[in-house]
């Protein structure tokens, strides 16, 4: 090269090694926020944000599956990137479903952490050099646009549904801002909050609660399974869509797997978060469905964790064997709606249940992969048994309470009865 040549370097310039820990550092906080959001999910009380974060949830873990593939690719070993090497960062972010109230959490997730992440992700965008890190340009850019999307799609919510003064909390939004920043936040280095925080810190561990919570608008209700059988066509379409409506508990229950289980191996719980989110996006058909037939999920019609009610004493592991045994029939019990909607012309509601069709044929793949992880001793005839013993269990806790008339359904009937007339 002649002496007076001048190399002319790019304005950016970032290391492998900075590259890959920075991408450890956004995988880690994106899958424990993810996490947190599974783990409150039963918990969350608030309709439309309990829909909101199922969807999230899967969109986040995508996320989070796009980081810890960049950061792989980036040199960073195998061995350690599903290790907990941000310690403090991880402490911090298994406090965060530890809250008083749904807009706490609320404001943790949706007016700090996202947030923070956005800006995080912009940054690196700005301070890493296109063409050599162009992957995570690609992978990052996709990010930017599906948080801000997740951001829009709180704002409108919060005005939609009149709570946007509620979740303007400055003072806790203030307070947890802090808490993040202390363990060295979206960015790192990784670092030991003050003292100062202690009494975060050293709150009990978060625990999912026995029954999913239901809006509080909603009326009581006991079961989603109608006493009698419909006795004409409008009866039997509001029947399917009250069941549709009801897998809010099958949506709860891959979620709360996600949190309990947090050393599953990272394609499961991937897998659990589209579960999660596909049983919370056939509820939502259910409850539009029964909003074009002229009723109210949840005023009209149950909205109930009655699944959770009868089994979750037990643990989440006997809610996952029944959605397991429920979903082994579900292929053959949509495909047969399927027919019979479109022969009374729903095609609407046969169109839902082709697609739940689908969803199902997956799930009981995910299924079966979740109780070998839960229960790896035991055998295919015993997964089969239990399977069939506790959907047993489930047909007899419906038709005892029918029997003895403590199913609770009194004013829904009613109601139903008076609109379909």
């Amino acid at each position: 090269m002649h002496e007076n040549t001048k190399i002319v370097s790019r304005s950016v310039l970032r290391d492998v090694e900075s590259a890959s820990q920075m991408m450890r550092r956004f995988f880690r906080v994106t899958k424990e926020t993810m996490r947190a959001m599974a783990g409150y999910l039963p918990t969350m009380r608030i309709w439309w944000a309990k829909k909101m974060l199922a969807r999230h949830i899967w969109l986040d873990a995508m996320h989070a599956d796009m980081l810890r593939s960049r950061a792989l690719d980036l040199r960073y070993p195998r061995i350690d990137v599903d290790e907990n090497i941000d310690v403090h960062l991880i402490h911090v972010l298994e406090k965060l479903p530890v809250v008083t109230s749904d807009e706490q959490f609320i404001i943790r997730v949706y007016r700090v952490i996202k947030p923070a992440m956005l800006q995080s992700f912009e940054k690196y965008m700005a301070t890493s050099d296109p063409l050599d890190d162009a992957p995570s340009h690609v992978y990052l850019q996709r990010m930017i646009n599906e948080l801000k999307q997740e951001l829009e799609e709180f704002d409108e919510a919060c005005t939609r549904n009149g709570s946007s003064g509620g979740f303007d909390c400055v003072s806790l939004e203030q307070e947890f801002k802090a808490i993040m920043e202390s363990c060295g936040g979206t960015e790192g280095p990784d670092q030991e909050p003050g003292a100062e925080f202690g009494d975060y810190l050293n709150q009990p561990e978060y625990v999912i609660p026995l029954e999913g919570g239901r809006d509080t608008s909603w009326e009581p209700a006991v079961m989603q399974v109608p006493p009698r059988a419909p006795r004409n066509i409008k009866e039997k379409l509001v029947w399917v869509a009250i069941d549709h409506a009801n897998e809010v508990w099958a949506a709860e229950t891959p979620a709360a797997l996600i949190w309990q289980y947090k050393k599953a191996p990272w394609p499961m719980i991937l897998d659990a978060s589209r579960w999660c989110y596909d049983e919370m996006r056939h509820a939502m058909m259910g409850v539009e469905r029964l909003e074009a037939l002229g009723l109210q999920a949840g005023i009209d019609t149950p909205m109930v964790p009655d699944h959770w009610r009868a089994f979750s004493e037990r643990g989440i592991e006997s809610l996952l064997l029944l959605l397991h045994g429920l979903e082994q029939s579900g292929p053959r019990h949509k495909m047969n709606l399927r027919k019979t909607l479109s022969e009374v012309n729903d095609f609407d509601g046969a169109q839902d249940c082709d697609y739940d069709w689908a969803d199902e044929s997956g799930h009981i793949s995910f299924g079966l992969a979740w109780i070998k992880l839960v229960f790896p001793n035991w055998s295919k005839e015993q997964i089969m048994s239990e399977t069939r013993k506790i959907c047993e269990e489930w047909s007899e806790w419906i038709q005892r309470r029918h029997r003895e008339g403590t199913h609770g359904y009194e004013k829904f009937m009613e109601r139903i009865e008076d609109k379909c007339s």
